[in-house]
């Protein structure tokens, strides 16, 4: 009984103007057949043969409008099925567009400490040259001068003891520089690194 359910709704989906016909002739036939050969005249036959196509039919319709509306439920579960797959999908595309937009600013942020570094290091070093610029050759630091502050302040070049004390501010002044070049270029070594270890990660 069931399978002949599914199948009669499933010709009634797909034909319903002809399931509703063929319907119709089914009851009129049996009435015509059943109880009279034609059309009668009296009002008591028309509202027993009323009475007979109602009950017939009714449970026909209430069938068809049951099974619309389980189709009805079925939809509605389908989309609401549908709806959380869509909502569960958004989610996880935002989720990896945030990724990645981190992701982009942890790069950037990285990008931008290890340019400003370069930058503060060349002029740190063009600052270095103006201050070498303004001594005497002989007076310079060298890589390996390994005079101290005192051996310089003693040195006197023809009395000019007040250039010197000048001259060994300078290099004093050109040592921090070195000292802060130094490491900052130590800072960009490690962003650096931080910065390949991240690309190979992604």
């Amino acid at each position: 009984m069931l399978r002949l359910y599914r199948y009669c709704c499933s010709i009634a989906r797909k034909h319903p103007l002809v399931v509703v016909i063929c319907t119709m002739l089914i009851v009129f036939s049996f009435y015509f057949a059943k109880f009279h050969n034609g059309f009668s005249d009296t009002k008591g036959d028309w509202g027993t043969f009323g009475d007979y196509v109602g009950g017939i039919l009714n449970p026909v319709i209430a069938a068809f409008a049951f099974y619309l509306i389980a189709e009805t439920y079925k939809l509605q579960i389908k989309a609401y099925d549908l709806q959380k797959t869509e909502l569960e999908e958004t989610r996880k595309l935002l989720k990896v567009s945030t990724d990645a937009q981190n992701d982009q600013v942890k790069l950037a942020a990285l990008t931008a400490l290890f340019n400003s570094n370069l930058t503060r290091i060349g002029l740190l070093k063009s600052e270095r040259i103006e201050l070498l610029n303004g001594i005497p050759a002989y007076l310079r630091p060298q890589a390996t001068d390994t005079r101290s502050n005192e051996d310089l302040t003693d040195f006197d070049a023809g009395g000019e003891q007040v250039f010197l004390k000048e001259s060994i501010h300078i290099i004093k002044k050109v040592r921090e520089i070195n000292g802060e070049i130094q490491s900052l270029t130590n800072k960009n070594n490690e962003l650096e690194q931080q910065i390949v270890d991240f690309l190979k990660e992604k």
